[in-house]
Order: structure tokens, then C-alpha cells, then sequence
């Protein structure tokens, strides 16, 4: 009697495969979460998917979501940056005290992103020299930068004339472009290219060693603060893209800006699935934790929601992701 061959079912369906290769992306959980924020907005609210808002919050979660890229990089280091928010609002004032004064489009871009990353190599070196923890370090420097941007600024913004906002440096950056407001273009690409240097790279694989294990890092030969003034220089000059594009879309630099941004870059950053503890993270995870920060913010306001609720909200967000992310360490 001839037999039968059986073909084995462990493989499962195309379908279940399909499932199988969703299920195994590490931002599964952080997109599962944005869309169920997504739904649930739009079964309770009239406007929450309408193109206009929708374009909104993608701008507004972008300055968040370009920052929480280099702190992907510091966090999974083992470090934490404080001074962000700050660092923000120095820099776009500086940018548009320098615009003020009628200085080329060009030369106020490589200043704000010049001093930026200067910043950030200060709060690097500082750490690495003085032997104290990098959150001690941008502690202070959030007060110093913070004040800095007030003395320059005398606490009033500063306002850009409209003939150089008219000129060839806002049409393209503070504009739209498909339909999109380019801060949120730049936003995926910092993303991309941040995706690509941490992931495919001796530097970001190196940076993740640290993370895991400083000791056993500088062991094998990594020059651990080398890379921790590195990664703060690349924190720098990431918060200097952002201010670019802030800048761009304000017409103006305003010091009222900047406090609690790091709240939310460091919510987002969590949120996405960077340990807290470090040597692991997620950078296009933390351009989705960007955005969902941003439609809390929203859902609270189209829900007729105090708008001061959005804090509390994040917090406990940030709680509930750590708390989860040790929950999912201590069963491996």
C-alpha cells in the first residue's frame, strides 16, 4: 500500500507566519500601543482624525522625537541627560539673537549647531573629569543653560523679521512639504540615519557594551569615556537640529520653551524600549514613543481634559513602561 505523506503543520499557514514575524519586531508593543491610542481617539472624539489635527501632532511630537534619537545613545550607555530641555531654548535663542543681528542664514545654522554640540561635549567632559554621574552633571548645566538663554534674551522672545523669514532658509524648514511640515521629515530621517549608527555600527554596538557592563567594556579595550564624551557631543548636536527646526517654524526664539521638554524626550526614549538600566535600545521605538506622548497630549485636549493632566499622564506612563520592562527582564 502506498503511504501518505503528511506535510508537518509546525510551520503553520502563511498567515500565521506573517504573525509570528509582526510578533518578533522589537516595537511591536510600542506600535501596538500607538494604535491603540489611535482608535481609541477616534471612537471618542469628531476630530482627532482629521488631517489638519493629525499633521499637528506629527509636528509637535517631531522636536520631541529628534532628541529622543541621541538619547537612545545616552540612556543605553548607562547614562541620562537632564539638560536637554534647556539646552533647546539656549540654542534657538542664541540662533535668533544671531538672525536678529542680521547674520547669514548659514552661518547662524553652523553656530546653533556648533554650540550645541560644544554643550554637549561639556557635559561629557565634565562628567568623565569630575568623576560624578552624568544626571548630577546635566542637572547643574539644565540651570546654567536655562540661564544663560534668559540673560541673552532679557526673558522676553525674540522675533525674527519677516523679511528674513520670507528668505530661502524658512521657505524649506519651516514650511510643509507633501503635506508634512519638515520638522516631521527630519524627524525620520535623524531617525534612519540614528537607526543606522546604532545598530550597524562598531560605535553603536560599542556604546551598547558600555551599557551592559562598563567594566568588563573598558576591559576589553573600549575607551569607555572617550565614548561617554562622544555620545554627549552627539546629544549636543542632535538638540541643535531640533532647535533649527523649532526655530524655522516659531519665527523666533522664545525661552519659555524649554523646561519639562526632557520630561517627555526621556518618556519617549522609555517608552520606546530603551532599559533604563542600559545596554539595549530602540531608536525607531523612540520616535514612536515621541508621538505617542504627543497624542496623549492631544486626546487630552479634544477630550475637554485640563490640559495640566498631560504631565501626570506621561509620568505614569514612564512608570508603568520601566515597571514592565523589569517585569520582562526578571522572566529571562
Amino acid at each position: 500500500m502506498a503511504q501518505v505523506t503528511v506535510k508537518p503543520q509546525q510551520q503553520g499557514s502563511g498567515f500565521e507566519r506573517a504573525v509570528r514575524r509582526a510578533l518578533s519586531i522589537d516595537e511591536i508593543g510600542v506600535i501596538v500601543a500607538m494604535l491603540g491610542i489611535c482608535v481609541f481617539l477616534s471612537l471618542t472624539t469628531t476630530t482627532f482624525l482629521t488631517e489638519q489635527n493629525l499633521i499637528s501632532v506629527l509636528r509637535q511630537s517631531s522636536y520631541i522625537g529628534i532628541m529622543a534619537v541621541g538619547m537612545v545613545f545616552v540612556i543605553s550607555m548607562g547614562d541620562i541627560d537632564l539638560s536637554v530641555g534647556a539646552l533647546l531654548m539656549f540654542t534657538s535663542v542664541t540662533m535668533s539673537v544671531l538672525f536678529r543681528d542680521g547674520y547669514h542664514p548659514i552661518v547662524v545654522i553652523v553656530a546653533g549647531l556648533a554650540l550645541a554640540t560644544f554643550c554637549g561635549f561639556c557635559n561629557g567632559v565634565a562628567a568623565v573629569a569630575l568623576r560624578i554621574p552624568m544626571i548630577i552633571v546635566t542637572l547643574g548645566t539644565l540651570s546654567i543653560f536655562r540661564g544663560l538663554g534668559l540673560v541673552i534674551t532679557g526673558g522676553s522672545p525674540v522675533s525674527i523679521d519677516r523679511e528674513i523669514t520670507s528668505g530661502w532658509f524658512f521657505t524649506g524648514l519651516g514650511e510643509k512639504a507633501f503635506g508634512i511640515w519638515m520638522s516631521a521629515w527630519a524627524m525620520f530621517a535623524v531617525a534612519l540615519v540614528g537607526w543606522f549608527l546604532f545598530n550597524q555600527t562598531a560605535f553603536g554596538r560599542r556604546v551598547q557594551a558600555i551599557g551592559s557592563n562598563r567594566q568588563a567594556a573598558r576591559y576589553s579595550g573600549i575607551r569607555v569615556n572617550r565614548y561617554r564624551i562622544m555620545v554627549m557631543s552627539l546629544m549636543g548636536f542632535i538638540v541643535g537640529i531640533a532647535a533649527t527646526f523649532l526655530l524655522a517654524f516659531q519665527r523666533g526664539g522664545n525661552p519659555a520653551s524649554g523646561p519639562g521638554q526632557e520630561l517627555y524626550v526621556i518618556a519617549a526614549t522609555i517608552i520606546g524600549g530603551t532599559a533604563l538600566t542600559g545596554g539595549s535600545g530602540s531608536v525607531i521605538g523612540a520616535m514612536i514613543g515621541a508621538i505617542i506622548v504627543w497624542l496623549i497630549q492631544n486626546g487630552l485636549v479634544l477630550l475637554g481634559i485640563e490640559p495640566a493632566w498631560g504631565t501626570v499622564a506621561t509620568g505614569s506612563v514612564i512608570i508603568i513602561a520601566v515597571a514592565l520592562d523589569y517585569l520582562i527582564k526578571r522572566r529571562d
